[in-house]
């Protein structure tokens, strides 16, 4: 028997809350940060025949870390999220083409490993899992006008897990503050709409601006 993609990702959620987890003996701080990025997007899964053009959307949001050894952090953030992708669907010869929009408010936890380069830069590697919440669903069937997905075959949103992993480039500019790049790339686990097996994948870039205190 296999399990449900929501209980596979609290499972996951509940590990990582174990992991990071602070230990007798191991440095403590905090911090939070800002961030604003771009996304580039696709769908994937049964519905999908062809995959087209990659969707662009906008990435901000902003976190809470907690720093629970000097190489261990522990992130949670609530970021705004564009989602989405183009393409084809059903059999040859019959395809219909296909373009989803999703926008999402996300809350990402986090387990980074910090790896410092010397003073002032280092390097910060993540994984953990996210869960999403939508705020807007419009798709276009054959090249029909976009309207709301719950008024197409796909059904309605839903709320969407998914595991988000990536890393990137930190420097410090003084007082605690730092400035870090990073490419991050998130895989849905599972369904983004109620009808449809469809989930979202792709990339995001994003700029950070840290403060530890």
């Amino acid at each position: 028997m296999t399990s449900k993609p929501g209980t596979t990702a609290i499972v996951g959620l509940a590990a990582l809350v174990l992991l990071a987890a602070p230990r007798p003996g191991t440095a403590q701080g905090e911090g939070w940060g800002l961030s604003v990025g771009a996304t580039m997007t696709h769908m994937t899964g049964d519905y999908v025949t062809t995959r087209g053009d990659d969707e662009w959307g906008f990435f901000a949001g902003a976190y809470g870390e907690r720093v629970i050894s000097s190489i261990i952090a522990v992130n949670l953030g609530v970021n705004y999220n564009q989602k989405g992708g183009q393409g084809l669907t059903g059999s040859i010869p019959d395809l219909r083409s296909f373009d989803i929009e999703l926008n999402y408010v996300e809350a990402p936890l986090l387990v980074e490993i910090l790896l410092p380069l010397g003073s002032t830069w280092g390097l910060i590697g993540y994984g953990g899992i996210a869960a999403g919440f939508n705020l807007k669903c419009e798709a276009a069937i054959d090249e029909a006008d976009k309207m709301s997905c719950k008024d197409t075959e796909l059904g309605g949103a839903t709320l969407e897990w998914a595991v988000p992993a990536g890393g990137g480039l930190s420097y410090a500019v003084g007082d605690g503050d730092m400035v870090v790049f990073e490419a991050r790339y998130s895989w849905g686990i599972s369904d983004a709409v109620k009808e449809q097996n469809l989930r979202n994948e792709g990339w995001q870039f994003i700029l950070r601006l840290a403060r530890r205190l």
